[in-house]
């Protein structure tokens, strides 16, 4: 069909051609010829005025334009003219001057032009005689000369053109049935070649809908066509990782919910069956089911965080508050949790830092990146260090941890959720995979400054900033609150 739009396409231009050159081509001619008399009668005013030699001047503009010009005094008699005797003569029956156009059998009273010039607003007149006989038509236009005694006419002949455009037409026929031949075989050569790369790219898309992520969507040379090509390429690789993830995420969901259900039904039979009477040993069993609930209780909070907070629900509340009380004794009941744990834990903090932000949803923030820096930081002794520094309008937070680090394939992935580093780490904190995800939301949703630098072999550093309150305007909003 491409090749047929082409066709209408030059079809509609050479009708629009046609329209305007044979149709309306006397019509643009007459203008034209108006207009141009017009300019000639500037050209006059200037050469009367100003020139020595007008009457030569004169006579070469008449010339050059085929137009008979007539000087008049107020008074309608001819000052000077670039016609013979035989075109202007004096009517002594009435006393005016007549000018007559060669072979028109056409006579125009002088007299009446001047008159009516004199009478109008503008001192300017214009008209058109039509020659019934000839089917021609006569232009007259009349002006006064500003500054002087004298007005000028121009009578100048608007013939018919009916030569002109029949060997117009003529033209045209030709011009149009060559320019369709053409421009039907450069249409059907131009819609295989923009078509064929669409048609590609569509049995393509089509292999990609069935859930072929091996397809690949080539370039064909049109800016355009490669644009898209470029697009469905990452497309295509982006829906690759998102169902590569979809079926890790049904994998460790599936792990992560399975094994505590497991763990709680077999500990709770142990407790009706074995240790029911043994206070020892029920009261382990009994950890062991708490822990693994508030396993279950923390995965399900993180889907539900996340869920929230990309769909728009989740609202951030923010209020002034100290950052170094909150991080301080967060980090605290963290070192508490994960005693078990060989990981050193400690913390630079200066006092009194004040921050614009969330509270409940910053904690969360912290949380979450020390938790990952104990889970990712590898087997044996490790040190992970919270670094809180600040500059007049910012407070910076960091994590730093000289664990196994993350490799730059995965590091691009990092923040995505679901995702898990290729690296082994500790299970001793159970974790969803949704961590560093949420972190990111939130941390847009403030509109602060985040990021990881690490190495592998060396650790991991993951930062970011809130916006700083004063301890002067802290102290004002206590006191508006009191």
């Amino acid at each position: 069909m491409l090749w047929l739009y082409f066709i209408c396409l030059a079809v509609i231009i050479f009708v629009l051609l046609w329209f305007m050159q044979v149709v309306f081509l006397q019509t643009y001619y007459s203008s034209m010829k108006k207009t141009e008399t017009a300019q000639i009668g500037a050209e006059i005013e200037n050469i009367f005025k100003n020139a020595l030699d007008y009457k030569d001047q004169i006579d070469k503009t008449a010339y050059r334009n085929s137009a008979s010009i007539y000087i008049l005094t107020d008074d309608g008699d001819i000052f000077y003219t670039n016609t013979t005797s035989a075109i202007s003569y004096y009517n002594q029956n009435e006393a005016t001057y007549l000018a007559q156009m060669p072979g028109r059998n056409v006579s125009i009273d002088l007299s009446d032009i001047v008159e009516n010039i004199y009478k109008s607003p503008n001192k300017r007149v214009s008209y058109t005689l039509n020659v019934d006989k000839l089917k021609t038509q006569i232009y007259v236009y009349g002006k006064d000369i500003p500054d002087t005694e004298y007005c000028y006419v121009i009578i100048m002949s608007i013939d018919p053109i009916d030569a002109t455009s029949n060997v117009i037409r003529n033209q045209l026929i030709y011009i149009t049935v060559i320019s369709l031949i053409i421009s039907t075989v450069i249409s059907l050569f131009m819609s295989k070649r923009i078509s064929r790369p669409i048609k590609k790219m569509n049995e393509e898309a089509k292999k990609l809908e069935k859930g072929d992520y091996d397809v690949v969507f080539e370039k064909c040379g049109y800016e355009e066509l490669d644009e898209l090509a470029d697009t469905l390429n990452r497309a295509t690789n982006s829906l690759e990782r998102t169902d590569e993830i979809r079926r890790e995420l049904m994998a460790n969901v599936s792990h992560d919910l399975k094994t505590p259900l497991t763990m709680i039904k077999a500990y709770s039979e142990m407790i009706r069956d074995l240790s029911g009477d043994n206070k020892e040993k029920r009261e382990a069993h009994l950890k062991v089911i708490i822990d693994e609930t508030d396993r279950l209780t923390r995965l399900v909070n993180d889907m539900m965080d996340l869920s929230k907070i990309e769909s728009g629900i989740l609202t951030i509340n923010k209020e002034k508050f100290n950052f170094s009380q909150v991080a301080s004794s967060l980090i605290d009941r963290i070192k508490l949790s994960s005693m078990e744990t060989e990981h050193v834990i400690e913390y630079t903090i200066p006092n009194e830092l004040y921050v614009y932000a969330d509270r409940t949803k910053i904690e969360q923030v912290l949380y979450n990146l020390v938790i990952n820096a104990i889970k990712h930081s590898g087997e044996g002794k490790r040190n992970i260090n919270v670094k809180v520094t600040a500059t007049q309008k910012r407070v910076k937070v960091e994590v730093i941890d000289d664990g196994v680090g993350i490799s730059k394939k995965d590091l691009e992935h990092i923040w995505d959720r679901y995702y898990k580093a290729s690296e082994s780490f500790t299970r001793n904190v159970q974790g969803s995979g949704l961590g560093l995800s949420i972190v990111k939301n939130i941390l847009l949703k403030h509109k602060s400054n985040f990021g990881v630098e690490s190495t592998e072999g060396k650790g991991s550093n993951f930062w970011f900033d809130l916006e700083r309150i004063s301890k002067k305007e802290m102290n004002i909003e206590k006191n508006k609150k009191e």
